[in-house]
C-alpha cells in the first residue's frame, strides 16, 4: 500500500476543514497545522487557497463518480431505480458517517468558494451537466425496459433528481439527520416507477 503523498494529504485535510468549518473561515495556516505538511511544500503544490479548493472539488467529484459507477453503471443486479437507491444509500451513509456536517460537499464549496472562483463554478457546471446527461440516458433506458414511467419528460426527471438530491443533502445538514432524505428518496423513486 503506497503512502499518502504530501499533496494528497493536503487535499484530504483541506476537504475536511472546508466541510467542517467552511472555505471562507479556513486559512492556509489551518491546513498547514492540521496536515503537518510544511507551508513551503503546500505552496509548491497549490499557489492559493482557490487552487486547493479546485483540487478538493476534483477529489469530491472523483468520489461521487466512483460511487455512481459502482452502484449504477457496473451493477448488474436490479432495476435502474434499485441501482439509484443503492447510489443514494451510499451518499446517505457517507453523510451520516460525518454526522451530516456540510451537506453536499460540492454545493458547500460552491456556496462559499464559487462566488469568486470562476474556474470552480465552471467545473461544477460541467460536472452537473455530465451527470444530468448520463442520468437522462439511463432514465430513457429505464423507460425502454418498462422500469420508469414513460409519461414523464426524461430531461426534467434527470434535473429533478439531481436538484432534489443536492437540496436534500443540504437540508439534512441543517437538520443533522438523514431521515427525511431517505423518506423523500423512497417517495421520489416510487413516483418514477412504472406501474
Amino acid at each position: 500500500m503506497r503512502s499518502t503523498s504530501n499533496r494528497d494529504q493536503v487535499i484530504k485535510v483541506g476537504a475536511e476543514l472546508f466541510l467542517a468549518h467552511g472555505f471562507t473561515t479556513t486559512s492556509m495556516d489551518d491546513v498547514v497545522k492540521q496536515s503537518g505538511v510544511a507551508k513551503s511544500n503546500i505552496y509548491y503544490h497549490f499557489q492559493s487557497k482557490d487552487e486547493l479548493a479546485l483540487a478538493v472539488l476534483e477529489k469530491h467529484i472523483a468520489s461521487l463518480q466512483l460511487l455512481f459507477r459502482q452502484c449504477v453503471l457496473e451493477n448488474k443486479n436490479g432495476t435502474l431505480l434499485q441501482k439509484l437507491r443503492a447510489y443514494t444509500d451510499g451518499l446517505i451513509a457517507e453523510l451520516v458517517e460525518r454526522e451530516c456536517v456540510g451537506g453536499c460537499p460540492l454545493m458547500s464549496l460552491m456556496v462559499e468558494a464559487g462566488k469568486a472562483n470562476e474556474r470552480l463554478r465552471e467545473r461544477l457546471r460541467q460536472f452537473f451537466s455530465q451527470q444530468n446527461q448520463g442520468l437522462e440516458k439511463l432514465l430513457n433506458e429505464g423507460k425502454r425496459l418498462g422500469e420508469v414511467r414513460a409519461d414523464l419528460p426524461t430531461s426534467a426527471l434527470a434535473s429533478l433528481f439531481i436538484s432534489w438530491l443536492e437540496g436534500s443533502l443540504m437540508v439534512a445538514s441543517i437538520e443533522k439527520s438523514a431521515t427525511a432524505l431517505r423518506q423523500e428518496r423512497d417517495a421520489l423513486l416510487h413516483l418514477l416507477k412504472s406501474s
